[in-house]
């Protein structure tokens, strides 16, 4: 059996760790995650039940353990509290969700914070099954997808799974920043409108 501590963790640190953890185990080989608070336990399992993984999770105080079974059919727990099990039908519908980018920082306030926030939340993002269809970026988002953006990595990841990135045209060339980005696509305000009125979910951060 595998095990991942994320104790002393707060999100998405846990979230890492456990995507991290089922990577590297054997495809037969449990895991089993160990918890110290709520937030990343609820986390955590709607990552597993996004994922249609079978497993049970114990509380004991402050720690919570959560076992994942990788090919093993797991009996069904007494304490429904202590078992969750997916829906393989509702979570194979895919909802043409975008996230619309509109900004290089996360909410307004504090800079420093609202930067930390936003990478923060792409860091997130990557963890999400299944994928966003499209993200959207305009105004000084564009500049998230410059070649030494802290949310370059990311953005990368979502290309490999399929997401689409679109950029304001109009919005780079104001900036002048066509030289610096390597990833996505340039994208007029007609193309950008219609990604936007074609989304089942439209995302703000």
């Amino acid at each position: 059996m595998k095990v991942v501590d994320t104790r002393g963790h707060t999100c998405p640190a846990p979230l890492i760790m456990t995507r991290k953890g089922l990577t590297e185990a054997a495809p037969d080989e449990p895991v089993q995650i160990i918890i110290d608070n709520k937030t990343s336990l609820s986390n955590v399992r709607r990552y597993l039940t996004d994922n249609n993984l079978i497993f049970t999770v114990k509380e004991d105080g402050n720690i919570a353990t959560v076992t994942v079974s990788r090919g093993v059919k797991v009996e069904m727990s007494n304490d429904e509290t202590e078992y969750c099990t997916t829906t393989v039908a509702a979570s194979s519908v895919k909802r043409n969700t975008v996230i619309a980018i509109t900004s290089e920082r996360m909410g307004t306030g504090d800079d420093e914070l609202g930067t930390r926030l936003m990478v923060s939340f792409f860091r997130t993002l990557v963890l999400i099954e299944p994928a966003p269809a499209s993200v959207v970026f305009y105004n000084a988002g564009v500049k998230l997808a410059m070649e030494d953006s802290p949310v370059h990595e990311h953005i990368k990841e979502l290309i490999d799974k399929g997401t689409g990135i679109y950029l304001c045209t109009t919005c780079i060339n104001h900036f002048g920043i066509k030289d610096k980005l390597p990833l996505g696509s340039f994208s007029d305000m007609y193309q950008i409108i219609n990604i936007l009125k074609d989304a089942d979910h439209i995302i703000r951060p």
